[in-house]
């Protein structure tokens, strides 16, 4: 009897992943909630069934919302001879504006077949929606009116009185022409960080962000009978490319609030949202049409008045100004019968004032002689187009003379080799005919070449072995080297990065693989959460987070670092590799 029920027990087992994988599979999607506040999360759960080890859906795609966070869940039941598994993914959704946003079905590929999930629209309101938990009141303790009783035992939670304004420097201005952008956090609770969220891409603006201060000087501001602390949490300036009414989108920020009624001084987390802005922009004039906006001033120098006709001079042109000067291009210098002008070396600066965004284009001009005598190079144009004075403004340089002399050196006498020798017609025939033939019956073991090819292949093949049994399977496989060939891996592409927008994949190619994090998951939260377990100081912390997210918003304000700056972001970004590495082995 016992044999009879283990073998029936075995062969439900073997029939119950035939009957698993028979069964019809499905795949669905539920919300947490069809309405909810900017400042809350939904939850979005995928539910597989009857689908083995199935593959995380990636929803990074997601325009409108952006994924915090994720989790797997599994059930198996086994019930009357019938097996059913069940696999759910979690994520946790962010929304990044207002408005009625919508949610794609998610299409998975299971044997051949396509499974859909419905969609979902989800109803985005400001604030938040969710209902605070009222904590439940302690019963009263003997001890209350003691001595040594707690002083935070009954104190109440601070009440919470922050919000964000977003303001423009003109509600109306002229394509081109510079925009300053401000964040403000009004507040008076104690606010300890500020950290934003939301991707900061405006379409139809040209971005140059200010550099996020270390500490913030606060202003005061009476809001309808109440006096706020004010600072200015972030500022750009903005350069719009098109016309029309173009938005401003939401920005999201996470602000830690300081408890002040915990013993341990912990922090608070809250969201708040700015508002959507808009601004309309209107065409320049027809006579300036494709001018750069702002104001400037224009010079084209030399550092000598005197060369010699063998040398190259370097001419300096030099635009500054508040307008955009990332997109202008030089006038170019026209070459004349007495130098040769060479395509010019263009660099760019930019300085950040309280008021505006000032930049200066510096444009060096190497110029090379034919003969002695004067070199005159006639003034050059500029011509731009001033919003406040609504009108095109020409710019002239002086004029650049230059006395050349000495002898222009002839150029230097190049010689060939010698031609080859020409072998007689039909001496090698001759040579074969009469020259003696080498032994062609010596056993091949006995030539010169076999020993040294015998110990080579011997040689290799114990190379291989060891290779094979000591290095693949013990040092390679070990944690210290996989550990050394991240660093390595990511050090190469930090190497091979050629712009600034190129970084931030390295950054979070190499916190996945150092924390064990999906790419999903790579959130300033997460990372800060994870490196600080690890030991890693708070100050590296901060600055590997800020170059990773001056490098993502590089990629909507393209050129905007020049190659020193580059330089050093690759520099400090090598050294903050090493450190987390240290402390992640």
């Amino acid at each position: 009897m016992k044999r009879t029920g283990k073998l029936l027990l075995l062969i439900a087992l073997l029939v119950a992943p035939a009957r698993l994988s028979a069964a019809d599979a499905e795949v669905k999607a539920g919300i947490s909630s069809s309405k909810i506040g900017l400042d809350d999360t939904l939850i979005y759960t995928l539910t597989f069934r009857d689908i083995e080890n199935p593959q995380q859906p990636d929803l990074s795609y997601l325009d409108d919302f952006k994924v915090l966070q994720t989790a797997r869940s599994s059930e198996f039941q086994f019930s009357n001879g019938a097996a059913t598994s069940t696999t759910r993914f979690t994520y946790y959704l962010m929304p990044t504006r207002t408005g009625r946003l919508p949610l794609p079905p998610v299409a998975y590929q299971h044997q051949g077949r396509e499974y859909r999930t419905a969609a979902f629209t989800v109803e985005v309101v400001k604030g938040s929606l969710a209902q605070p938990s009222r904590p439940q009141a302690a019963p009263p303790s003997l001890f209350d009116d003691d001595f040594f009783s707690s002083p935070f035992a009954n104190a109440r939670r601070q009440p919470v009185d922050a919000f964000l304004r977003a303001v423009v420097s003109k509600p109306e201005c002229v394509q081109g022409e510079q925009v300053l952008f401000r964040v403000l956090l009004y507040t008076r609770s104690r606010i300890e960080a500020v950290n934003m969220l939301s991707s900061a891409s405006f379409a139809g603006f040209w971005q140059e962000w200010f550099p996020t201060p270390q500490a913030i000087a606060p202003a005061t501001e009476n809001v309808k009978g109440v006096i706020y602390q004010v600072y200015e949490i972030r500022k750009a300036a903005l350069f719009p490319s098109e016309a029309g009414l173009l938005a401003i989108p939401p920005l999201q920020f996470e602000l830690q609030l300081a408890d002040l009624t915990s013993a341990l001084m912990s922090s608070q987390e809250l969201r708040r949202s700015t508002a959507e802005l808009k601004v309309r922009v209107s065409d320049p004039p027809a006579a300036a049409r494709g001018l750069p906006v702002g104001r400037f001033t224009f010079s084209l120098e030399s550092p000598r008045r005197e060369a010699d006709v063998n040398e190259i001079v370097t001419l300096r042109l030099r635009i500054s100004g508040s307008g955009n000067t990332k997109a202008i291009l030089p006038p170019t210098l026209p070459e004349s019968d007495m130098a040769v002008v060479y395509p010019p070396k263009v660099t760019h600066e930019t300085s950040f004032a309280d008021a505006a965004v000032s930049g200066t284009l510096t444009a060096e001009i190497p110029v090379a002689f034919k003969r002695r005598g004067e070199a005159v190079f006639p003034p050059v144009e500029f011509r731009y187009y001033d919003p406040e004075r609504n009108a095109v403004v020409g710019l002239r340089s002086d004029p650049v003379r230059l006395e050349v002399s000495g002898e222009k050196q002839a150029p230097a006498v190049t010689r060939t080799l010698p031609g080859s020798a020409v072998v007689q017609e039909g001496e090698d025939i001759e040579f074969i005919r009469d020259g003696p033939l080498p032994a062609l019956a010596r056993p091949l073991h006995r030539q010169g070449w076999f020993l040294p090819l015998l110990l080579a292949l011997f040689g290799v093949n114990l190379l291989t072995l060891l290779k094979v049994t000591a290095w693949d399977r013990g040092i390679a496989a070990s944690a210290g080297m996989r550990h050394r060939r991240i660093l390595a891996a990511a050090l190469r592409e930090l190497d091979a990065a050629r712009r600034p927008e190129d970084l931030a994949p390295v950054v979070e190619k190499f916190l996945c693989a150092k924390l064990g994090l999906g790419l999903s998951e790579v959130s300033d939260r997460r990372v800060v959460e994870k490196l600080a377990e690890k030991g890693l100081e708070r100050s590296d912390i901060d600055r590997l987070l800020f170059l990773k997210g001056q490098s993502e918003l590089a990629r909507f304000a393209p050129g905007g670092k020049s190659a020193l700056e580059l330089r050093r972001d690759r520099l400090a970004l090598r050294a903050l590799f090493r450190a987390v590495d240290r402390r992640t082995r």
